[in-house]
C-alpha cells in the first residue's frame, strides 16, 4: 500500500469513514460510512503526500457541523458534533430539458478570450500521417496524455464511473441526474474523438492506460457542493485549453477543438447552475465558501508553473498560443467573476497553491 494511500485511509478513519476497495479499474476508491456503510463520497490515490491530512484538518469541524458526512450522523458525532445533517437543496432548477448549457453563454457572443498564436503556428503545420519532428511528436503526446479523455484509457472510464456513482447517490433530484446522464454521454463522445486523433498519431499510446496524475482530480468529492465546484473548475480549464487548440498546429486538433471547447463550458455551467441551487440555502453557500479553499488553488494549480521549461516548446511549434500564466490569469479572471456573482468572496490567489 503506498504511503498516500495510508495516509488517505488514516485521515478518514479519524472522522468515522471507511475507505473501501477501489472504484473500476483503480486509481479512485469509495468512501462509505463506518456507522451504517452508506456511500459518502469518493478519493483518488495520486493525492500529493501530506495534503489529505492538510484538508482533513480544514474541513473536520464540516462533519461536526453537518455539512459534511452520512446523512445518519456518524461523522457528527465522531467529530464532535450532533446537528441534523445538511442535504443539498433540490431547487436548482435544471435538468435534461436545459442541455446543452452551452447555449446560453454563446447566445451573447464568444464567452472566452482568444488566444492568438504567433509564429509558430504560422510557420508549422501538420496533419495526419505527416513526418513528425521528434520534439514535435513528444509534446503532442505528452499534451493528449494530460487530456486522458481517450476510449482506449481504462483509467479516463474509472474516472467516469466515480462520477455516475457519486451522480446516483447524492444527486439532489431526478433532473439533476438526468443532468449528469447528458454529461456523461458528451464525454463519451469526446473520448472518442480524442481517441481517433490518438490512433491517428501512434495506435500504441491510443491504447496506453495513463491515469489522471494532477492532484485535481484526486480531491475527495464527499458532497453535490464538492461534485458541483469540481465541474465548475476542472471543465472549465478544458474550456480553456480547448480555445487555445483553435490554432494549433496540428489540424486533427484544429478539427475538434471548437466542438470540444463548447461542450466543456457546457459541463462547467453545469457545475455553476448546481452551485446556484446550492447557494440559495444558507448552509449551502457557507459549505460552498469553505470548499472553495480546497477547489480554488487546484484549478489555478491545473495550468503548471508559470516557469515550466516546457511551456516555450509548445508555443515555439505552435502546439499552444500562450505560456501557463497568461492562460492560467484568463481564466482566474473568468472565475472570479463567476464566483462574485454567487456571493463568494474569492480566496487568495496563493493560498495553498502547490504549483506557481
Amino acid at each position: 500500500m503506498s504511503q498516500v494511500l495510508e495516509e488517505i485511509r488514516e485521515a478518514y478513519r479519524s472522522v468515522g469513514i471507511r475507505l473501501a476497495d477501489s472504484a473500476a479499474y483503480g486509481t479512485y476508491y469509495t468512501l462509505r460510512c463506518a456507522g451504517c456503510d452508506r456511500y459518502v463520497g469518493v478519493v483518488g490515490d495520486r493525492l500529493l503526500p501530506g495534503l489529505m491530512a492538510a484538508l482533513m484538518e480544514a474541513q473536520r469541524g464540516l462533519y461536526a457541523e453537518g455539512l459534511l458526512g452520512c446523512r445518519c450522523g456518524h461523522q457528527a458525532v465522531a467529530t464532535g458534533g450532533s446537528p441534523p445533517p445538511w442535504q443539498a437543496p433540490a431547487h436548482e432548477r435544471i435538468g435534461p430539458e436545459d442541455w446543452p448549457l452551452w447555449r446560453e453563454p454563446y447566445a451573447h457572443g464568444d464567452p472566452l478570450p482568444a488566444f492568438p498564436h504567433g509564429d509558430g503556428a504560422g510557420r508549422h503545420r501538420f496533419n495526419e500521417g505527416d513526418a513528425l519532428p521528434e520534439e514535435y511528436r513528444s509534446l503532442l503526446l505528452k499534451m493528449l496524455a494530460h487530456e486522458g479523455e481517450r476510449a482506449g484509457n481504462k483509467s479516463f472510464w474509472g474516472f467516469m464511473s466515480t462520477c455516475a456513482d457519486l451522480a446516483e447517490a447524492l444527486a439532489p433530484s431526478d433532473g439533476a441526474k438526468g443532468v449528469k446522464a447528458e454529461y456523461l454521454a458528451e464525454e463519451m463522445k469526446h473520448a472518442i474523438l480524442f481517441h481517433r486523433l490518438a490512433a491517428g498519431l501512434d495506435p500504441t499510446f491510443a491504447l496506453k492506460d495513463v491515469p489522471y496524475t494532477h492532484y485535481a482530480f484526486h480531491l475527495p468529492r464527499e458532497s453535490w457542493a464538492d461534485d458541483a465546484l469540481f465541474h465548475f473548475f476542472v471543465d472549465l480549464n478544458g474550456a480553456f485549453h480547448s480555445r487555445d487548440w483553435r490554432e494549433s498546429s496540428y489540424v486533427p486538433l484544429t478539427k475538434i477543438a471548437a466542438t470540444v471547447e463548447r461542450d466543456e463550458l457546457g459541463h462547467s455551467e453545469m457545475g455553476y447552475r448546481f452551485l446556484v441551487g446550492i447557494c440559495r440555502d444558507a448552509r449551502g453557500k457557507a459549505l460552498a465558501q469553505h470548499l472553495l479553499e480546497k477547489w480554488y488553488p487546484a484549478a489555478l494549480d491545473m495550468f503548471g508553473r508559470s516557469d515550466s521549461p516546457n511551456a516555450p516548446k509548445f508555443i515555439q511549434w505552435g502546439l499552444k498560443g500562450v505560456g501557463n500564466a497568461e492562460i492560467r490569469q484568463a481564466y482566474k479572471q473568468y472565475a472570479d467573476r463567476k464566483i462574485e456573482a454567487l456571493g463568494l468572496r474569492v480566496p487568495e490567489e496563493r493560498k495553498n497553491r502547490r504549483f506557481l
